[in-house]
């Protein structure tokens, strides 16, 4: 029996990491207790906890991460027991848009090698002599003219193509999955190509966010580092592993790459003489924090009290307007004719369905039902037992 009565409930959500205030204040009703001592809880909200080895709670309906990445979600262990694991996209986008231009202005400018050049004479006897004599090293460039290429334009990318974009900068983005919408956004005059090397080719500065997958597991490797120019920049405030680490230590050494930028700290980045590096700061800021948290918690908010589900990671976006006295939630694999199986049940039952909204993402198929009569253990068993049929939930 895979079915769940969520009628009438008390929610439980632990909290795994301190979390914005402005975020927990969602659950501010009587309905709701939040709190990290929380047992057996209906939700989760998290932001970096490594959730890999942590045991599913029994009746866990669902989890929310107040950021944009979920590497520390095992998203397959949660999509095998029909849980969505929802984040908060684009919450963080301005904080890591203002970072990237910081980056982009402390690498043309040699900013952080020249400060230490300083810390290095410091002590010196001719102070003022030394350093007139040294900054002749630390000469940059000015970003007007100068080409940068932007790999993935989602929200980040976005912003951060139409920033530069506006500081001057000729601005090439690459994204075979641009969305519509973040197409409209982008300022008339960057150019949006289909081919990497293309922007590879064409950049001085090149600048990465992406979703680390499998599929973009070291994506910047030496066959793409050699396609740049010679003195490049390149910037990952992305993900560690989306970069191969050996092959940009190894094209630094040869002035390939001018400078790297990350804020994903390694020994050998660390004293590296080229490479900027930083903690990782991209969302660390108090308004990114508070737009997470908040984002993420009325996610989790809307599901649990009516099933919707937006900014999941594993599951469709599926919303209903709530017109009747009942509704029930199907999770189910992507197979043929499941739908007209379940709807079939109720038909036979004689419960009239008011309105419907089902989507698919990947193996994974969501329903939303609103229903005119309640529905019996019974009927719900029997849908249960449908052959594809992961989850049923009554909610009203």
């Amino acid at each position: 029996m895979n079915f769940q009565n969520y009628t009438n409930d008390m929610y439980k959500v632990l909290k795994l990491n301190n979390i914005a205030e402005e975020g927990l204040k969602v659950f501010n009703s009587e309905r709701y207790h939040c709190g990290d001592d929380v047992t057996n809880p209906d939700a989760i909200i998290l932001r970096s906890y490594d959730m890999h080895e942590m045991d599913i709670p029994k009746d866990l309906r669902a989890v929310g991460r107040a950021g944009s990445g979920v590497n520390n979600i095992p998203i397959d262990k949660y999509t095998e027991k029909a849980i969505p694991v929802f984040n908060a996209p684009g919450a963080n986008s301005n904080a890591v848009k203002e970072l990237v231009l910081a980056s982009i202005l402390i690498a043309a400018r040699n900013i952080h090698s020249a400060i230490k050049y300083v810390e290095l004479v410091k002590d010196s006897e001719n102070l003022k002599s030394d350093i007139e004599h040294g900054k002749k090293a630390y000469v940059g460039f000015e970003l007007p003219a100068k080409t940068l290429g932007v790999i993935g334009l989602g929200q980040i990318g976005v912003k951060v193509a139409n920033a530069a974009y506006d500081l001057g900068m000729n601005v090439i983005g690459y994204d075979p999955l641009i969305t519509v919408d973040n197409a409209i956004n982008l300022q008339p005059g960057i150019q949006n190509v289909n081919d990497l090397k293309e922007l590879l080719n064409d950049s001085n500065i090149v600048t990465i966010h992406i979703p680390h997958k499998k599929e973009t597991e070291n994506f910047i490797g030496d066959n793409e580092i050699k396609k740049l120019k010679e003195g490049s920049i390149i910037i990952n405030l992305s993900r560690e592993a989306i970069v191969d680490t050996n092959a940009i230590l190894k094209n630094l050494e040869t002035n390939k790459i001018k400078t790297y930028v990350t804020d994903f700290p390694s020994e050998e980045m660390i004293d590296h003489k080229d490479v900027l590096v930083m903690p990782h700061l991209g969302a660390s800021t108090k308004e990114a924090e508070i737009n997470c948290a908040v984002m993420v918690a009325n996610s989790l908010k809307s599901y649990l009290e009516s099933g919707n589900i937006l900014n999941s990671v594993n599951f469709p976006d599926v919303k209903l307007t709530i017109n009747s006295p009942h509704r029930l939630t199907i999770t189910n694999k992507n197979m043929p004719n499941i739908i007209g199986q379940f709807t079939s049940v109720l038909g036979n039952s004689q419960i009239n369905i008011d309105d419907l909204s089902h989507k698919v993402l990947n193996e994974i198929g969501y329903t939303i039902l609103n229903v005119d009569k309640p529905i019996s253990e019974n009927v719900l068993d029997e849908i249960s037992n449908i052959e594809g049929v992961m989850k049923v939930n009554i909610l009203f």
